[in-house]
């Protein structure tokens, strides 16, 4: 699972085809935290409870891209 929200949050960040030397990435924004944490519920099967825990994954997957 976790390459599959690897490709998610390249997809919202735009780094499809950034190499490793890329530069300065921006931090994420609301929305593409926001969109990943959706990608997330839904790869777990849309099971409610656990909002906090795939918005708080997605800003530190998120995050941790952008450094």
């Amino acid at each position: 699972m976790r390459k599959m929200t690897d490709r998610i949050a390249a997809r919202i960040t735009g780094e499809i085809g950034m190499g490793k030397n890329t530069g300065y990435r921006r931090p994420a924004t609301h929305d593409e935290i926001a969109q990943l944490a959706y990608a997330l519920w839904e790869s777990r099967g849309r099971s409610n409870g656990h909002h906090m825990d795939d918005w708080l994954r997605a800003e530190k997957e998120l995050t941790h891209r952008a450094m």
